[in-house]
């Protein structure tokens, strides 16, 4: 199975923002798929299928000025940490319980 987009690895390609990517979900252009219930994620193939017309739109929607002191959308590799801290919490506190048990019962010994 081929890897899914992310909704910033889909804002690159197609050159436009994430909240038009988000604006091209909303409007029926593009089909996202939810993980989680929170991450949105794109088959490569859908994305690549757009053509730069219905992109215009988009680009326009975004074009209006961003509001003073609007936070900056996060780098891709800021949302990939996130994304991996989010679905991989259970086995990080895991190995981390692990690791303090196993340091305990080498001291305590």
């Amino acid at each position: 199975m081929e890897k899914l987009w992310t909704t910033a690895e889909a804002a690159q390609y197609l050159g436009v923002t994430e909240d038009d990517v988000e604006r091209l979900v909303r409007s029926g252009q593009l089909t996202a798929h939810k993980l989680g219930g929170q991450f949105l994620r794109f088959q490569p193939d859908q994305v690549k299928a757009l053509k730069p017309a219905q992109l215009e739109a988009a680009s326009r929607a975004s074009a209006s000025p961003t509001a003073v002191g609007a936070a900056a959308p996060a780098s891709p590799w800021q949302a990939r940490v996130r994304d991996f801290l989010y679905f991989n919490d259970l086995y990080l506190m895991s190995a981390g319980l692990l690791a303090g048990l196993v340091v305990y019962l080498l001291i305590a010994s």
